[in-house]
């Protein structure tokens, strides 16, 4: 375990000396690393930090899985620290002071983070956070794709030699769901927390 933190903690620091995406790093107060078990079961992957994140001083993603507790109750009774928590870029996307979208060409520059990240903590279960991420990440991890374009890919668990995927939904866009579906989608959740040991 003390050769994976070993490579976590070098990971990060690979990455606050980043300068692929030049106005990202200009415009950061930081770059944001994962955290988590070394050796995590589950890793949680979201888009980018949060300012939150950020400013805070945050493991990367952890505004978003504080969120996530709210639908899955078991992340804040422990089980989060069974599980690794980090975002696909590794700055928050910013014009300036404005945040925005990030640009596909930032996304594939930072994917060589996370693909390390992935390669140190070995999960057994990646939770793709939100549509952008799982296109995203889909794509990197399978050689043809396992969906049809038109497909809905929440909640479903695509297979793959090393892991499995697993996309949800984003806090904010259960929340904007009318109230049967966002209990429905809950339990669901609550089925795959129990399936992947959280």
């Amino acid at each position: 375990m003390e050769d994976a933190d070993a490579k976590l903690h070098q990971l990060a620091r690979s990455e606050k000396q980043c300068i692929k995406c030049e106005e990202l790093a200009a415009c950061r107060l930081r770059a944001v690393a994962g955290a988590g078990h070394p050796h995590a079961s589950v890793m949680f992957v979201s888009l980018c930090p949060s300012s939150e994140d950020e400013t805070e001083d945050l493991p990367a993603g952890s505004s978003v899985m504080r969120e996530l507790t709210e639908f899955i109750p078991s992340l804040g009774n422990g089980s989060r620290d069974k599980a690794f928590c980090t975002t696909l870029l590794k700055c928050v996307p910013r014009s300036g002071r404005e945040v925005r979208d990030p640009r596909p060409e930032e996304q594939e520059n930072c994917f060589a983070f996370l693909s390390k990240e992935i390669s140190i903590t070995t999960p057994h279960y990646i939770v793709a956070v939100g549509e952008q991420t799982t296109r995203f990440l889909l794509k990197k991890l399978f050689r043809d794709l396992p969906y049809s374009p038109d497909d809905a890919l929440e909640l479903r668990v695509f297979d793959s030699p090393g892991m499995r995927v697993v996309p949800i939904a984003t806090p904010a866009e259960l929340r904007a769901r009318d109230a049967k579906t966002r209990k429905t989608y809950t339990e669901r959740l609550h089925q795959l927390a129990a399936l992947m040991g959280l």
